[in-house]
């Protein structure tokens, strides 16, 4: 723009310098002119200048116009496409977050359906947990009604005791047999049978006290009935003890068992009154629950395969013994086969090489002896000599003759 008027006021000037030289050619001279001519060429040169300077500025004008408007257009079309690029972008944005809105709507639909199922199925736990509670309570009240009596409770005792058993792996009349008539008469509930050894065990259920002691309602009553409780146990224990439940001398063990089967009443025992179980061993007497029975079993039948096993390798060393003494016996007896062997070679080699060579030197001399001229006709020096020379000559005899089995000759004993 500034280059721009600036030759706009070259083009003044040029004009200007054109005008005076137009009136110096007309033959007139400035200093010649009067003041009202030199006043009319002055407002002539300032009318001309305000024209230019009009002319300079509507260009100007114009120009910055059209200036202004290619910037325009250029900032509008740079403006638009910001636009488009911006519209694109907040487009996109727009669709990731109409994707995310949609990803977290089907999640709470799902949560909801799920929800609603949880519900449902909460709901039918609910119905089923109730029902379970009440097969337990009537369960836990037919127990009740079935330990109230003390058969009842001798019986359930034993299909416990039966339980652990099986679970052991033990089977009846292999491992252990039931109500076994000892000498006396008893009958103990289980005997374990441990390779020619037995182990006695009695089930008792001393539960009358404990359950009086559980529904006590008062600590006085309470602890009453947990006196009476392990005095009760303490009586089976001795009742146990007095009969022949233990008697080495006639197979069985030093110790016998007495199965409580109730976790509960044990563990009661333990906490309540740890002498008794010492007391219970100190007679003999272990005293077993169902956790602590089944680990005893465990160790019964693995001391009964050790002694198996150690008394099949006894026999197994025993026979290795016995094959070693054999072993010794037959090489004994190869040696002294081997050396009469070896002398019916030497005999044989003596017999078939010089014993046949000095007999055939003795029949090779006979022939000698009866080929000699001057013997008689027909004497028995000639027939044997005869004889010697055909078997000689005879193929078939030499083949069969004791050259034909004589072994390599070997020097002259």
């Amino acid at each position: 723009m500034v280059y721009l008027l600036g030759a706009l006021l070259l083009v003044a000037l040029v004009a200007i310098a054109l005008l005076a030289r137009r009136l110096l050619a007309a033959g007139e001279r400035p200093s010649a002119l009067d003041p009202g001519e030199r006043e009319q060429l002055a407002q002539l040169m300032r009318a001309e200048v305000l024209r230019l300077q009009e002319e300079v500025q509507s260009a100007g004008v114009q120009q910055l116009v059209v200036q202004n408007k290619s910037l325009l257009a250029q900032e509008t079309a740079r403006g638009e496409e910001q636009l488009k690029a911006r519209q694109q972008e907040i487009d996109r944005t727009l669709g990731e977050v109409r994707r995310e809105l949609e990803g977290l709507r089907e999640f709470v639909l799902t949560v909801d359906k799920q929800r609603g199922q949880s519900i449902v199925e909460l709901a039918t736990v609910t119905r089923e947990s109730g029902r379970q509670t009440e097969l337990l309570r009537q369960e836990t009240k037919r127990l009740n009604e079935v330990l109230s009596g003390a058969q009842s409770r001798g019986q359930w005792g034993e299909r416990m005791a039966e339980d652990v058993l099986r679970l052991a792996g033990m089977i009846e009349g292999v491992q252990y047999e039931k109500q076994r008539a000892l000498g006396d008469g008893a009958r103990p509930d289980f005997t374990f049978l441990i390779e020619g050894k037995r182990l006695n065990m009695d089930v008792k259920t001393p539960m009358a006290h404990y359950q009086r002691y559980l529904s006590a309602a008062s600590d006085a009553e309470r602890a009453a009935e947990a006196r009476a409780f392990r005095a009760d146990v303490r009586a089976r224990i001795s009742e146990v003890r007095g009969r022949d439940y233990i008697d080495p001398e006639a197979g069985t063990l030093d110790y016998v068992l007495v199965f409580i089967p109730n976790e509960q009443v044990y563990a009661f025992l333990h906490e309540n009154d740890p002498d008794l179980i010492d007391e219970a061993l100190a007679q003999r007497v272990v005293l077993c629950s169902p956790l602590t029975l089944f680990a005893v079993l465990a160790v019964i039948r693995q001391a009964a395969e050790n002694f198996r096993f150690a008394k099949r390798t006894d026999e197994v060393l025993r026979a290795l013994g016995a094959f070693g003494a054999e072993w010794r016996k037959f090489k004994d007896q190869m040696g002294k086969l081997e050396r009469a062997l070896e002398s019916a070679r030497r005999a044989y080699d003596a017999l078939a090489g010089t014993r046949t060579r000095q007999l055939d030197r003795r029949l090779e001399r006979i022939g000698e002896l009866g080929a000699e001229p001057g013997l008689p006709a027909g004497s028995p020096l000639q027939a044997l000599a005869s004889a010697i020379d055909q078997e000689a000559g005879d193929p078939q005899a030499g083949e069969g003759g004791s050259d034909a089995h004589r072994p390599p000759a070997q020097a002259d004993g």
